[in-house]
């Protein structure tokens, strides 16, 4: 399938707004996810897009991140040097906003629903210090440039780790202090949990650290992200020999815990098998 370039993506964004009338996006729908767009282009029309939101954070990419889609079995790549973080009043991520596109006109604007905020997915497993910086969302997003409206699942292809990093962060709203690509995952309740993936350890403001991966089972009721609060484990058992599982002992705080029991770990590398240990072990002896 051809890539088109910006150029391609705003004519056809010209196309789609001579004929808006005929979208399946109603109008009031629109006005409630997105401000009204500026007509002109430039600040103005930055200023507007994001003005009711009142906290907003940009992310200056190094050099810049590729964002993938498919729209009418089209593949658009388009590249943008900026990313706006769009928060309300709670503290609930509305939207995020690119900017700095070569030949964009207007600005992309990816929504969020109020109810359901996606949690960034990491494409490939962490093995080493060089992989794909590629992040999605696991269901359909909804995007808006200029007047036009649509639902797609984007992939954001970063070029630097730290850019990687800090989308990440700015979108759970919390710092990213470890991060390992697992072979496999199994639970003694639940039975296999992932193959394939990434385990990532999330610390809040305050304070709190959560381990989060997704359980992508062959069982389709399975497949979700899940959260274990590091304070819920009961104890951890490093390998004896490299190449061996982690075995976690789980704490049944809560339901999903219950139905797990333990959690076997076994990682793609030895050091982050290593350093998730030594982690897990220094919080329960603090703990």
């Amino acid at each position: 399938m051809d890539s088109f370039s910006p150029r391609d993506f705003q004519e056809w964004v010209d196309r789609r707004q001579s004929t808006h009338s005929a979208s399946t996006v109603s109008s009031a729908s629109t006005s409630v996810l997105f401000p009204s767009p500026a007509t002109s282009p430039g600040s103005s029309s930055r200023k507007q897009s994001w003005q009711s939101y009142n906290d907003v954070v940009r992310l200056e990419l190094t050099p810049s991140v590729q964002i993938s889609f498919v729209k009418n079995g089209q593949l658009f790549k388009l590249k943008y040097t900026f990313i706006d973080i769009c928060k309300d009043s709670t503290g609930a991520l509305r939207c995020l906003e690119l900017g700095g596109g070569l030949g964009q006109q207007t600005p992309f604007i990816h929504g969020f629903s109020n109810t359901k905020l996606p949690v960034p997915h990491l494409e490939h497993p962490k093995s080493g210090d060089d992989y794909p910086l590629r992040v999605s969302f696991m269901d359909q997003q909804t995007i808006q440039t200029a007047s036009t409206v649509f639902m797609t699942q984007l992939s954001y292809k970063f070029d630097h780790w730290d850019d990687c990093v800090r989308f990440q962060e700015l979108l759970l709203g919390s710092k990213l202090i470890f991060i390992g690509g697992m072979a496999e995952a199994k639970s003694k309740g639940r039975g296999e949990e992932c193959i394939s993936q990434n385990l990532r350890i999330l610390r809040g403001h305050n304070g709190k650290r959560v381990m989060l991966f997704f359980a992508n089972s062959q069982r389709r009721e399975l497949k979700r992200y899940i959260s274990i609060p590091l304070n819920c484990i009961g104890s951890i058992k490093p390998p004896k020999k490299a190449g061996r599982p982690a075995l976690l002992e789980l704490n049944p705080n809560f339901e999903i815990l219950s139905q797990m029991r333990n959690l076997t770990i076994q990682f793609l590398d030895d050091d982050d098998c290593t350093a998730f240990c030594q982690m897990l072990s220094y919080d329960l002896t603090i703990g």
